[in-house]
This record gives C-alpha cells, sequence and structure tokens, in this order.
C-alpha cells in the first residue's frame, strides 16, 4: 500500500534522499523528493507525464530534482503554470510556490509510481487545490485506475466527484469506480451506503447533505441580501 495522509508536511528547501523500491513504508511524501530524482537520472518517461498533470491542474509544468549533496536533494518546479520564452531556466525551489503545489506533488507522484495491482490510500487530494484543479484532478485519478492501481480516496470536494463523473460521461469506464458514502446514525454507528456509476456518470440522489450545505448556504445569502 501506498499511503498519503491529509496532512503532507510543510515544503522544505531540502530533502533527505531516501531508497526507491516498490514497496515505501510510512507516509509517502518523504520518498516524493528521491522518486523525482530517480526518474530524472533515468530519464524516466513518468517525470514528463508529471510535468503533464501538473499543467493540467493549472500548477505548474515542470518539477526536477537537484542534488545538493551526497544525502539531500532540492524539488525545483516551474514558476508558471505553463511553459514559456526561458522558462527552462525559470524554476524556483517547490517551498517558494503556493503551498497547493507541494501539498499535490506527492499525489501526483504516487499516482504515476504504483504498479497495477498496488492500493493507493489518499486522504483528502482536494486540500489547496483550486475548484477548477479539483476537477481536473479526477483524470489523474482515473489515469491510475485505467493502468490498474487500486485507488482508494478519501474526500470531501463534491467538485471531485463530479470531475470523476464527467469523465465517465466522456467514456472513462464506470465499473473503475465505486462510491461509498459515510455517515453516523443518532447512536454514533457508521452507516455505509455504495453506489455505482451508469454510462453517463450518474448515480441517483446526492447523500443528505452532502451537496446541500452549498445550496443551503447560497439560499441563506439570497435572503440576508434581500433584507
Amino acid at each position: 500500500m501506498i499511503h498519503l495522509p491529509g496532512l503532507r508536511g510543510n515544503p522544505e528547501r531540502s530533502y533527505p534522499l531516501t531508497e526507491v523500491g516498490r514497496s515505501f513504508p510510512g507516509s509517502f511524501h518523504h520518498y516524493t523528493a528521491s522518486v523525482i530524482a530517480s526518474w530524472q537520472e533515468q530519464k524516466d518517461v513518468r517525470q514528463r507525464r508529471l510535468g503533464e498533470y501538473l499543467a493540467l491542474l493549472g500548477l505548474s509544468w515542470k518539477a526536477e530534482a537537484r542534488r545538493i549533496d551526497a544525502t539531500h536533494v532540492e524539488v525545483r518546479v516551474g514558476r508558471l503554470p505553463s511553459p514559456s520564452p526561458g522558462g527552462a531556466n525559470d524554476l524556483v525551489n517547490v517551498a517558494d510556490v503556493g503551498v497547493g503545489v507541494s501539498q499535490t506533488l506527492p499525489l501526483l507522484v504516487a499516482l504515476l509510481s504504483a504498479d497495477p495491482g498496488q492500493i493507493i490510500y489518499v486522504e483528502q487530494p482536494e486540500i489547496h487545490l483550486h475548484p477548477r484543479a479539483q476537477v481536473a484532478l479526477a483524470r489523474c485519478l482515473l489515469d491510475a485506475a485505467e493502468r490498474g492501481v487500486i485507488v482508494v480516496v478519501e474526500t470531501h470536494s463534491n467538485l471531485l466527484l463530479k470531475g470523476v463523473q464527467l469523465e465517465v460521461a466522456r467514456g472513462a469506464d464506470p465499473k473503475l469506480v465505486k462510491l461509498h458514502w459515510f455517515a453516523r446514525d443518532k447512536a454514533g454507528a457508521t452507516q455505509v451506503t455504495t453506489a455505482d456509476l451508469d454510462q453517463q456518470g450518474a448515480f441517483g440522489d446526492w447523500p443528505e447533505d452532502f451537496a446541500d450545505v452549498e445550496l443551503d448556504v447560497e439560499s441563506s445569502y439570497l435572503r440576508a441580501a434581500g433584507a
């Protein structure tokens, strides 16, 4: 299993090098910099794919590793969301850009690192992401699922879910997706409701209070503004 908790640490200016293999004991974000360094040294196509994912989310267009010494590596990313003339030299330390990059980079690297049959467990992948990026992230998750990776996502983002529905409506296999809703009853016991997507990405009614909160606050705002 590859595990990414909701709290993925603050961005650092350098990271200790770790062994890179098929298994990643502990939290995966500790391995991110070393995996990027390994891809770079091996000229692995996954480094290019990582840049494409970053661009899809509107965060950057490139990520690379630069060895500082024998034990530490620096992660550098494109300062802008897309390349520009001279952009190859316009790279900055990951600690000098928005925290959304440092929080999302481990997730994208994990999705690209996982082998078919491996499980990725991700808590709240939408943390620090712009709403548009939350929708786009669905494509990255489904890319991994289409390769045979088992991606377990715990999320509070209806936008991420809508993004998954959109990808299925565009042609992704609905059998790759299973939805589980968790709610507590009055006694505090957890109740789980499961749903499948159809070919149009639909699954029936939203669970109680999942999307209603946004509608309720909008309605309350309009009433207050009118008053």
